[in-house]
């Protein structure tokens, strides 16, 4: 850890203060008041890094100044001890990339002249100004190099006329910043739809939090979701002050010009953001001090419920599919999970409308969110069909190397391959007993010009796609996360500019949401990694790629599956299910897996 050595000397310093000032533990004190035990405790462990000292070394002065980027003090008067007069404005640590890397250790210093030292760094992630988290391929390497000259007789740092930003180690970086959702509203529905933002910590978190919640809608979702903050709505003065829990935002006159239904959604974005302070409890408005309200409302919302928006839930399975050759049986997920060992391979009863038997020929299986329609490839690659009940509905040849089928929640089943004129495309198309032969339609994504698709997976609000692509060779894997732009009716237009995510892994064979905001990729680093499981956050990066808390970050990893070809869940991370290519169905037991079953598909609904 960067701060070591100045934990080190407060903590000694603390304990020579405590040793020569008291003769001992006094036996009685006054009796003081504490903390309500529901009182939220929000401030946050404040490190102190040590300034320079006389006579330090070059090499001390410049991991010094590194270290310093952890002083969460917003003059940063530290950290600018460090340098020479000339260069305190070219120190940029609020306007800058942050970069984070493991430990302290992993800094390198070497001098590449009498007055200049390279400083290197293996780096695991980088933070963007506007909160944008980005990891890094393992072995990343950054450096900076650094001028020394002397300032009243001690080395003090010259730094590039580019200027510098922050290099936080992982605790530091936890310590200071925090992974937080700003929450926008889908065009026909009131579903919060949440979009990651890493956030600094401290008192001034809820006015960054307001901030970002009155910019526009990023790109990834652009048309894909709405905002009812109306455009250039800025904050009137500049803070968010918490008053016994409620949260009072006061908004520039721009925010008068949404309509009643506008209004609604801008406040209960703002809530559902606010919320997650852990001192605001409520929400109010205003506009340059004076109350803004909605009939029948009181002036301060306490939920976004009360407004009639909310979150999509973490959808919930009773029922799943296991299918062995053309042989469909039907288990409960929930024993999958929680269940004791003698019900975790048992099964349940059939249901009305299930397919007697599904040919061989058909592979990688879906089932829609209703339980009543399954969706199937051919083996070639080269057809898609559909099944209600022991209806069978071939679906006309569009395209080849089709991906696994996935349905999402409003009725339209997705498949994505390569059409006839070799570009590769993402179909969508209608499902239903009113739809039983429609045809796919194609669903635009230039972005996709130049590569393949191997897999996609639609998030459970239906608003959000995740791609996996690659080149035509099977080279530059990537997992990219777009908003699903729709007509009014539902039906899917277009696919917004990706945001990339899980940049460490260089191979992706699967993806699945797993919760609202997370999804499980089934991937590997490079070619001496085995494939294994990896969980992922929105914006926040894959678990076990970087040091969180005490824990060295292969320890977090999920055990390797080699084998394994699709991955799926029956309910949450927790609930990670894995299909390997000699069949075997491998349920998630802590870091580890555990076989519960025999067959080449696991059906889980809008899967």
């Amino acid at each position: 850890m960067r701060a070591r050595r100045a934990v080190a000397l407060s903590l000694a310093a603390t304990v020579m203060l405590s040793v020569t000032g008291c003769g001992g533990l006094p036996g009685t004190s006054a009796v003081i008041e504490g903390r309500r035990l529901d009182e939220p405790i929000s401030d946050p462990v404040r490190l102190v890094p040590q300034g320079p000292v006389a006579g330090a070394s070059q090499e001390a002065v410049a991991l010094g100044l590194i270290r310093a980027g952890e002083d969460a003090d917003e003059n940063r008067e530290t950290g600018k001890s460090y340098l020479a007069p000339s260069s305190v404005d070219l120190w940029r640590w609020s306007s800058a990339d942050v970069i984070v890397y493991d430990t302290a250790d992993d800094l390198q210093v070497r001098r590449t002249g009498p007055d200049r030292l390279q400083v290197r760094t293996t780096a695991v992630a980088r933070l963007t100004p506007e909160g944008r988290y980005e990891e890094l391929r393992a072995g990343t390497m950054v450096s900076v190099t650094l001028r020394l000259t002397k300032v009243g007789g001690q080395w003090r740092i010259e730094l590039p006329s580019t200027g510098f930003g922050l290099w936080l180690d992982s605790s530091a970086f936890d310590r200071l910043y925090a992974a937080r959702q700003v929450f926008y509203v889908t065009p026909s529905g009131r579903r919060l739809v949440p979009d990651t933002r890493w956030i600094e910590a401290g008192t001034a978190m809820a006015t960054a939090l307001a901030r970002a919640q009155l910019s526009a809608v990023p790109d990834y979702l652009a048309d894909a979701v709405t905002t009812g903050v109306p455009s250039n709505t800025k904050l009137a003065v500049n803070a968010v002050p918490v008053d016994n829990g409620r949260a009072i935002v006061n908004l520039s006159p721009q925010a008068l010009d949404a309509d009643p239904i506008e209004r609604a959604a801008m406040w209960a974005q703002l809530i559902a953001t606010l919320q997650q302070v852990p001192a605001v409890g409520s929400v109010s408005l205003a506009v340059e001090g004076i109350p803004l309200e909605l009939p029948g409302l009181a002036s301060a919302v306490p939920s976004a419920s009360d407004l009639g928006y909310a979150t999509v839930p973490a959808p919930s399975f009773d029922t799943a599919i296991v299918r062995m050759h053309d042989r469909l049986t039907r288990i409960d997920p929930r024993n999958v999970v929680d269940g004791p060992p003698d019900k975790r391979r048992s099964t349940t009863p059939t249901r009305d409308g299930d397919p007697a038997r599904i040919p061989e020929g058909w592979v990688r299986l879906a089932l829609s969110a209703d339980g009543k329609e399954m969706a199937a490839v051919g083996g070639d690659l080269k057809e898609l069909s559909r099944w209600r009940g022991n209806q069978f509905l071939p679906v006309a040849p569009f395209g080849e190397r089709l991906t696994r089928p996935e349905y999402d929640s409003l009725g339209y089943l997705w498949v994505g391959g390569t059409a006839p004129d070799g570009k590769p495309r993402v179909w969508a198309l209608a499902t239903g007993s009113a739809t039983e032969r429609s045809a796919p339609f194609a669903v635009s994504a230039p972005w996709l010009s130049g590569r393949r698709i191997d897999a996609l997976a639609v998030s459970p609000d239906s608003t959000r796609l995740l791609v996996i692509s690659s080149r035509v060779d099977g080279s530059d894997t990537q997992l990219g996360l777009t908003g699903v732009v729709r007509a009014p009716n539902g039906k899917p237009l277009s696919l917004a500019a990706p945001w990339r995510q899980a940049q460490p892994l260089t191979l992706m064979r699967d993806v699945t949401w797993v919760e609202a905001n997370a999804f499980a990729v089934l991937g590997r680093t490079d070619q001496r990694d085995p494939v294994r499981p990896w969980v992922g956050h929105v914006g926040a990066g894959l678990e076990g790629m970087r040091r969180r808390g005490a824990a060295a970050p292969a320890e977090s990893r999920l055990a390797p599956v080699p084998s394994g070809t699709s991955i799926t869940s029956v309910g949450g991370p927790r609930g990670l299910v894995v299909i390997t290519e000699d069949n075997r169905i491998l349920a998630r037991a802590g870091a580890t897996w555990r076989q519960i079953a025999t067959g080449s598909d696991l059906l889980v609904p809008s899967r």
